[in-house]
């Protein structure tokens, strides 16, 4: 049958399918639909959205065949994996893939349509359906078991002999399983031999000094038990890539072969549809333990999940976007998209269920397990527990490597001729390396003192002003400024900001000599001056990281100090300062930065205390401030009517989730959307005053004032009034301010704390990029999204 042909018959079978009723005995009409070769974009194309949704709500009965079909012969190629089956079997996944995201609009987590919870999650026997769905692909009656055996082994309850389990679980489960089936999507399976190779050499692995510190350090403590459920993956020659958790030579073969990308990505695209009931639970509603179908990928009996954490991650982070293409044949763009896919499934699996317990825990046999009680648990998840238990230092250098290589494409694509491909998933990589920053309680103290933290620190800031003035990439934004706020709360974070940053980036930053905290600050302050409007809330999240690297900040460069004065003077005007009651807490974060220099690094960083020097009046008229000035300046600034609209410190927190979670989707930069305050227009009070003067630490800076000027005004007025600079900041460096300021401060580091917000955020967000990123093959419709807002244009299906 030609292309055409086949494409035209497909399309005449759908129309059937929607339009009349077929039954389910009609054994021509659909042996015939699953043998049409069919492309996953023809499948695409010839169910649309309206079609699929019409068979839904009018031919539920031809969608229930269509669905229970296509998994019993996923069961069924599950059981034996015979490669003349193969294209049938895709032909299943990708109906499968295509019509999934239609049912869960009206799954429990959806509008919970009766119907639809029988199809997906009843265990109702029937036998001669059974007998129907064996027979589908070659089998016969006189078979007996091994015929129907692939099906009735994946398909009924161990509890019952007529109770099957639903069809929910066996799709999930089938398509784990074919994620590593032989020749589908992975070489071979290891025999017995080989499986007994692969456990010694895990159980010969040395616990090194340096994991037993870092062990000591999280406070982690081992914990022997006869019985568990095992985290070794097994076996590890099906695992793709090795790396994290299986090394190459305990795989025992070459596991870089890309021939199966195209599978794997079209399994993993159903896994990712099977996985999308989150996308239809508003989200002031949405529970992380709500949705079975994650619950049955992440359980501690899905099968094959350890293997699939490994082969996840190990595919995203071993890859080298500067490589030339592989001299195979197989198309370089490919396996690119498996990367992409990979993380973006990686990031939901961790994204549901309860955190991972971190303490390692072995078993008799001294292989790392989890206890079955807290794996039989509600919320258990397999990926979460994984993630938190790795606890090597080699393995913690592999993974923080892999994502600062990946996160460098950002800018060496754009600044070498020769820059690799150019990846696009930094969202979702900036999300994993989030995840492990959150759930791993070794990761953060490994990265920041024994990795160099500025590998990351460089792509990070160039991704924020890349993105600044594009409202598509404010999520992008935000995560980076989570990252960014969770490292700060550690010291070690802004020691290591001190090393000297070299790189000529391809932007427009101003050139400085300085190190990476000048960068850091410098990136920030242009998204202040010169960002969109939707990163209003996210001022005081920028402040309060400059907060917590400032009393490590040995050095500061002349552009830094000038940018960050620029910043007071900036939030100080009235424009700023009478925005909103609560506008003055800017200042007071940037106070406590020019106090933390100057008590704690007054030497190495004269060219801050001489830019406060220079703008004295500043800081005098704040410090002089009076209720009459503040009202006429509001009064001047705003009329009768004092705008509220740029209260960028409301109480709501960093950041502020709209009704449906995350910025608009449609890039408009409607600042309504995050930063506007309810109540009647802000006027300068008695209280605010009040307030202003108790919150605003000017001691400090009022003191360095009344001592400096002075002398910088002399060595001035000796000079005729022509003097270099520089012979000011020499004068300046050698100055002591011993005696003469208040008693040191004691430092305050504000530590980024986990909340219900911010988890939301994080899924909203995620779930905002997978359907953004997956709309050259439209794998989600957003006509009933309710994770987060779309916009539609008419001609959607």
């Amino acid at each position: 049958m030609g292309q055409s042909a086949s494409k035209e018959k497909f399309r005449e079978s759908v129309t059937a399918l929607v339009q009349l009723d077929v039954s389910a005995d009609d054994a021509d009409f659909w042996d015939e639909l699953w043998k049409i070769p069919a492309s996953a974009e023809e499948v695409f194309e010839l169910i649309p959205a309206s079609s699929a949704r019409r068979l839904r709500d009018d031919r539920f009965a031809n969608l229930a065949t269509l669905f229970t079909q296509a998994v019993a012969q996923l069961c069924q190629i599950v059981e034996t994996p015979y490669n003349i089956y193969f294209d049938q079997a895709l032909n299943c996944v990708r109906v499968l893939t295509r019509i999934l995201p239609f049912l869960l609009e009206k799954g429990d987590l959806g509008e919970a349509d009766e119907n639809v919870e029988q199809l997906c999650w009843g265990t109702g026997s029937n036998v001669a359906e059974d007998e129907k769905i064996g027979l589908m692909v070659g089998g016969t009656k006189d078979d007996g078991g091994d015929s129907n055996g692939r099906n009735s082994k994946m398909g009924k309850n161990s509890d019952g002999p007529d109770e099957q389990e639903p069809l929910a679980l066996l799709v999930v489960h089938a398509a784990m399983h074919m994620l590593f089936l032989p020749q589908f999507t992975c070489d071979y399976y290891e025999d017995a031999s080989l499986k007994g190779e692969a456990s010694n050499s895990r159980a010969k692995r040395v616990e090194t000094k340096e994991d037993r510190d870092l062990k000591a350090e999280a406070g982690l403590r081992l914990k022997k038990v006869e019985w568990g459920v095992s985290l070794v993956p097994t076996p590890t020659s099906i695992i793709w890539a090795p790396g994290i958790g299986v090394t190459a030579a305990e795989m025992g073969f070459d596991a870089s072969t890309r021939k199966y990308d195209k599978n794997r990505i079209e399994v993993l695209r159903l896994l990712l549809t099977c996985c999308c009931d989150p996308l239809f639970a508003p989200a002031d509603e949405y529970n992380p333990l709500a949705s079975r179908w994650l619950a049955v990928a992440t359980a501690a009996d899905a099968p094959n999940a350890i293997c699939l954490f490994y082969s996840l991650l190990n595919t995203i982070l071993t890859h080298d976007p500067r490589s030339m293409p592989v001299s195979t044949g197989f198309s370089e763009g490919n396996h690119v998209k498996l990367v992409e896919l990979s993380a973006q499934v990686l990031c939901i699996l961790l994204d549901c269920g309860l955190p991972g317990r971190p303490d390692p825990v072995v078993d008799q046999t001294g292989m790392p397990c989890v206890e079955f009680e807290t794996a039989s648990k509600g919320g258990f998840n397999l990926f979460r527990t994984l993630l938190a238990r790795v606890d090597t230092g080699k393995e913690l250098s592999d993974i923080f490597t892999g994502f600062s290589r990946l996160l460098r494409n950002c800018y060496e694509v754009e600044s070498t001729y020769m820059g690799g491909t150019k990846l696009e998933c930094y969202q979702e990589l900036l999300v994993l390396f989030w995840k492990f920053l959150e759930e791993n309680p070794m990761f953060m103290t490994h990265v920041l003192t024994r990795c160099n933290v500025n590998e990351v620190i460089v792509p990070i800031c160039f991704l924020m002003y890349k993105s600044r003035r594009d409202p598509a990439q404010i999520g992008l934004v935000h995560i980076c400024t989570f990252i960014l706020l969770k490292m700060s709360g550690e010291r070690s974070f802004g020691v290591s900001l001190n090393k000297a940053f070299t790189k000529k980036l391809p932007t427009d930053l101003p050139l400085f000599s300085g190190c990476h905290a000048d960068l850091l600050t410098i990136t920030l302050h242009k998204l202040v001056v010169n960002g969109a409007y939707k990163l209003v809330p996210l001022y005081s999240c920028f402040l309060t990281i400059i907060a917590n690297i400032s009393p490590y900040w040995k050095s500061m460069s002349l552009v830094a100090a000038v940018k960050l004065v620029n910043l007071f003077e900036l939030f100080s005007s009235p424009k700023f300062l009478y925005s909103g009651e609560s506008a003055h807490r800017h200042l007071a974060l940037l106070l406590e930065v020019f106090n933390n220099i100057i008590q704690y690094q007054y030497h190495g960083n004269a060219h801050l205390v001489y830019a406060i020097v220079r703008r004295k009046d500043a800081f005098g008229h704040l410090a002089s401030l009076t209720l009459e000035k503040a009202q006429a300046q509001c009064h001047k600034v705003y009329g009768e009517h004092t705008s509220v609209k740029k209260d960028v410190d409301s109480k709501t927190g960093p950041v502020q989730i709209g009704s449906k979670g995350i910025p608009r989707m449609n890039g408009t930069d409607d600042a309504s959307q995050s930063s506007s305050v309810v109540g009647p227009p802000f006027q300068p009070n008695e209280d605010w005053l009040e307030e202003l003067k108790d919150s605003l630490p000017m001691e400090t800076v009022t003191r360095l004032l009344q001592h400096l000027v002075p002398v910088v005004d002399e060595i001035v007025a000796g000079k005729m009034g022509v003097v270099d600079e520089q012979e000011i900041l020499d004068a300046l460096n050698e100055m002591t301010m011993v005696g003469l300021l208040p008693v040191p401060h004691p430092i305050v580091i504000r530590k980024y704390q986990p909340n219900q917000y911010t988890a939301l955020w994080f899924t909203a967000f995620m779930w905002g990029v997978i359907f953004l990123r997956n709309q050259s093959l439209p794998l989600f419709d957003g006509q009933c999204i309710e994770l987060f807002q779309v916009s539609l244009t008419d001609d959607d299906d």
